[in-house]
């Protein structure tokens, strides 16, 4: 599908969020994410949340806090971010693009994980955290699995790509889905977070509604959290 010549379904003209939503919904988040990360060094190891936990707290809170401070300092609608009624075919091809992630990570990760040595371990805060026991890894999956991409979601495809969509689809798409991989580091989660970037931005673009996206990241986010679970 060449989404450069599919437009979203024809809405009422809105606001496309611009520079002032951007700049105020990033560096909210950036502040909440410093915050976070100083509560996680805080915790001390016996507190009932591991590491992990907190870590998914805080990629889930950072980047929504960023999102509904754009949200809330000019416009005050959800609309132009992409809060539409969709039909349930294009959340059930999020879903279908989830699983679809889920397995073509295996393939990247072997092609690319030789380009990042020693970033094995970047993880592994979230993969104790699925493993720690039954209870432990419906925890994760609730924080990492549902929570954590829907903040994502919210700031990098809600707010930056329908920013960037004004200088073209593939521009929102791309550059969205660059930022977003760069955002989880230069490490060998990168690759993937980029794939995962890709198949939310082109579902936002042609669907004209943020709930495909989101089902892609938590359908993609659950399903590896479980089988780390379940592998562990």
């Amino acid at each position: 599908m060449n989404i450069a010549d599919t437009a979203p379904p024809s809405r009422p003209l809105l606001r496309r969020p611009g520079w002032l939503e951007l700049v105020v919904g990033f560096v909210v988040a950036l502040l909440l994410y410093l915050v976070g990360g100083i509560v996680g060094y805080l915790v001390p190891e016996d507190a009932p949340l591991s590491a992990g936990h907190v870590a998914f707290i805080e990629s889930a809170v950072a980047p929504a806090g960023g999102f509904f401070a754009a949200v809330l300092v000019r416009i005050r609608r959800l609309g132009p971010f992409g809060f539409h009624r969709v039909r349930p075919g294009w959340v059930l091809a999020g879903v279908g693009a989830g699983v679809a992630c889920f397995f073509l990570s295996w393939p990247v990760s072997w092609l690319l994980d030789p380009l990042f040595p020693g970033s094995d371990a970047v993880q592994q805060t979230y993969r104790d955290a699925a493993q720690l026991s039954l209870l432990s890894l419906a925890v994760t999956v609730f924080l990492g699995g549902i929570l954590s991409p829907i903040g994502e979601e919210l700031l990098f495809r809600g707010l930056l790509a329908n920013f960037l969509f004004r200088w073209g689809p593939w521009v929102g798409v791309l550059v969205s889905a660059v930022i977003f991989a760069v955002a989880h580091g230069v490490n060998a989660v990168m690759p993937v977070a980029f794939v995962v970037g890709i198949a939310t931005g082109v579902l936002l673009r042609v669907s004209g509604s943020m709930w495909p996206a989101i089902a892609v990241h938590v359908v993609y986010n659950s399903a590896g959290l479980l089988y780390q679970g379940i592998a562990g």
